[in-house]
C-alpha cells in the first residue's frame, strides 16, 4: 500500500469513527460516510473491502485510543495503589475523554453490536478482557511489594473494579448526569482505602 493509501485509510478511519460509535452499524449509511469524508463511494470502497472491514477497523481505532489512555495511567507508577486511584480519576471526567469519539466505544458498539455484528461484538468483548487483564496485573504487582492485600483472585477482583467502572458508565449516558460517574468513582476510592490498601 502506498503511502498516499495509507494516509486516505488513516483519514477515513479517524473521521468515520466516532459516526460508527455514535449511530451504530446499522444506523451508519454510506451516505453517512461519504458526507463525512467528503470522497466518493469508490474512493472509500477503494481502500476497504466493504462496510464491515470499515466498521470494525473504526471501532479498533476508538478501542485503541482508550487503551493507550489507560496504559499511559497504568504504566506512570509502580505504586499499585496509586494507579488504581488514577484509573478512577481518568473515569471521573470519562465523558469528556470520550467526547469527540461519540461516546464510549465499549457501550455504543457492545450494545449496538451484541445481536448483529459478530466480528464487532467479539472486539469489544476481546478489549474489556485486556482491560480487566491489564488491572489484574496492577494488583498483583501491588499484593507481591506488600502494599494490596486481596481475598479474592487478581482477576475476579478487577473484573468487579472495571464492572462497576462500566455500570457508572452506562448509567451516566442513559440518565445525562455525570454525577453518576463522579459518586461511583468516589465510591470506588473508598472501597479500595478500606478493602485493599495496606
Amino acid at each position: 500500500m502506498s503511502r498516499k493509501a495509507e494516509r486516505t485509510t488513516a483519514y477515513i478511519i479517524e473521521t468515520v469513527a466516532p459516526i460508527f460509535n455514535r449511530q451504530g452499524y446499522v444506523g451508519t449509511s454510506l451516505s453517512d460516510l461519504t458526507e463525512a469524508t467528503g470522497l466518493t463511494k469508490g474512493a472509500i470502497y477503494g481502500n476497504f473491502e466493504n462496510k464491515d472491514q470499515i466498521a470494525v477497523q473504526a471501532y479498533e481505532h476508538n478501542s485503541q485510543r482508550l487503551l493507550t489512555a489507560l496504559r499511559q495511567i497504568m504504566d506512570a507508577t509502580e505504586d499499585a495503589g496509586q494507579t488504581l486511584l488514577e484509573i478512577t480519576a481518568f473515569y471521573r471526567n470519562y465523558d469528556d475523554f470520550t467526547k469527540d469519539m461519540g461516546g464510549c466505544p465499549i457501550i455504543n458498539t457492545g450494545v449496538d453490536a451484541m445481536y448483529n455484528h459478530r466480528s464487532l461484538s467479539q472486539a469489544v468483548r476481546e478489549t474489556i478482557r485486556t482491560i480487566e487483564t491489564d488491572i489484574a496485573e496492577i494488583l498483583d504487582r501491588g499484593v507481591k511489594s506488600g502494599k494490596l492485600k486481596l481475598t479474592v483472585p487478581s482477576i475476579i477482583f478487577a473484573r468487579q473494579f472495571f464492572t462497576m467502572i462500566q455500570g457508572a458508565v452506562s448509567t451516566s449516558i442513559l440518565m445525562q448526569d455525570r454525577k453518576y460517574l463522579v459518586n461511583t468513582m468516589n465510591y470506588i476510592d473508598l472501597q479500595l482505602e478500606r478493602e485493599l490498601f495496606r
